[in-house]
């Protein structure tokens, strides 16, 4: 059968699109196509709003520092009242996103599934990262990265659809803003199909205890930028 080419691109894939449509006008393997659309479409909407949230949480943070500098050196500083505009600015823009990404002590006063025992959640050990994005659940929670059998890094996933969410951005090497530069520091195309994953689901007022112990465990892994805020809290079985 013979085909005409039809070329597509959009705004959530610039490189485009090629098609191929038969005699008859029937465009081959639409719906995959369609569906690649509309989720690169959902994924390109994502990640400008968590780019936008990210920058206004810069700026709270830099204004934040400022505020208590000029209130330990002048108090009566009009640079204060500036910073303190400065921040509320930040924290109207993401708002106006419909977005809050809720502080450690706001998700440790959460507490929702705290009557259920850890064992009532899901928990895997030793799954390969390529099964475990699709299997994982959507809930909060915390994970080991392993690769030739060392521990890379622990780490929790207290934000959006949880632990599966995160999961999916390690293999799809979208995991932090160097990765989606196409700077791929720690799972690459070569290595992310021999990474092997634990994780544990829990409540996610559970996720900062649950990241402590697994730092205590296995330490901080050779991926991960920084160690776990100390957390005394022993409230929540650690089970991987």
């Amino acid at each position: 059968m013979l085909y005409n080419k039809l070329f597509i691109e959009t705004d959530s894939c610039p490189d485009g699109l090629l098609l191929y449509i038969g005699r008859g006008g029937f465009i081959m393997g639409f719906l995959d196509i369609l569906s690649t659309l509309v989720i690169s479409a959902v994924d390109h909407v994502e990640k400008t709003i968590e780019e936008q949230q990210r920058n206004n949480e810069l700026e709270i943070r830099k204004y934040e520092k400022r505020l208590h500098e000029y209130a330990k050196d002048n108090p009566d500083s009009e640079k204060i009242e500036i910073a303190r505009r400065k921040i509320e600015i930040a924290r109207q823009k993401n708002s106006e996103l419909g977005v809050h990404r809720r502080t450690d002590a706001e998700l440790e006063m959460d507490e929702s599934g705290i009557d259920k025992s850890p064992s009532d959640y899901q928990y895997q050990k030793n799954v390969r990262l390529s099964e475990a994005r699709n299997i994982a659940n959507g809930m909060p929670g915390v994970y080991v990265l392993y690769l030739d059998d060392s521990v890379m890094k622990c780490g929790r996933a207290a934000y959006k659809s949880g632990v599966r969410w995160r999961l999916a951005q390690y293999y799809n090497l979208n995991y932090d803003d160097r990765a989606r530069r196409g700077d791929y520091w720690s799972v690459t195309e070569e290595n992310r199909d021999h990474i092997m994953v634990s994780w544990q689901c829990c409540p996610v007022s559970k996720c900062r205890e649950l990241e402590y112990k697994l730092f205590k465990k296995y330490g901080k892994g050779i991926w991960a930028k920084r160690a776990p805020q100390h957390c005394d809290m022993d409230t929540w079985e650690l089970l991987i």
